[in-house]
């Protein structure tokens, strides 16, 4: 179904990857209308207590998060905001994605999350890190202290 008027329209989708869920809107491009959203709230959350692959106890200060929790949002929010809106996903020209801040994912050169792989799967570091995660908050205040005292901005 075309929800607009103009058989010209076309729409883009934007995608937000929040702390627990994640947001799909469809916006047509010509007036900038929002048309139809969801949400889909991630399946391991965050992981700040223990690790979701083997319970494993994180020490203080962690932040991690599943990246497959990123992908299930694109296979069930996109469609769902794409459905409530009536727009055929042939009109779509564009989809923007956004993060929190300073998210970080390891990955291979491929782009494999390195906690994806076999031998991987029960490293926290693999995982990714969060705006949240100050695990290294220690280091980084050293970092600081020395670009101080060395009068580096």
């Amino acid at each position: 179904m075309n929800v607009s008027a103009e058989p010209d329209d076309r729409f883009v989708i934007g995608v937000d990857f929040g702390t627990l869920s994640g947001r799909a809107l469809v916006v047509r491009v010509r007036d900038g209308a929002e048309l139809g959203t969801a949400v889909h709230a991630y399946r391991s959350g965050v992981m700040d207590s223990a690790l979701a692959a083997d319970g494993q106890p994180l020490p203080a200060d962690w932040a991690l998060q599943d990246p497959d929790d990123y992908r299930e949002v694109l296979r069930q929010a996109v469609p769902a905001a794409l459905a409530a809106s009536g727009v055929d996903a042939e009109q779509v020209v564009g989809i923007g994605i956004d993060f929190t801040a300073c998210t970080v994912l390891p990955t291979r050169a491929d782009g494999t999350p390195l906690c994806e792989l076999p031998d991987l799967r029960t490293r926290p570091h693999a995982y990714v890190k969060l705006w949240k995660h100050h695990a290294a908050q220690q280091q980084a205040d050293r970092i600081n202290a020395l670009a101080h005292e060395r009068g580096e901005p």
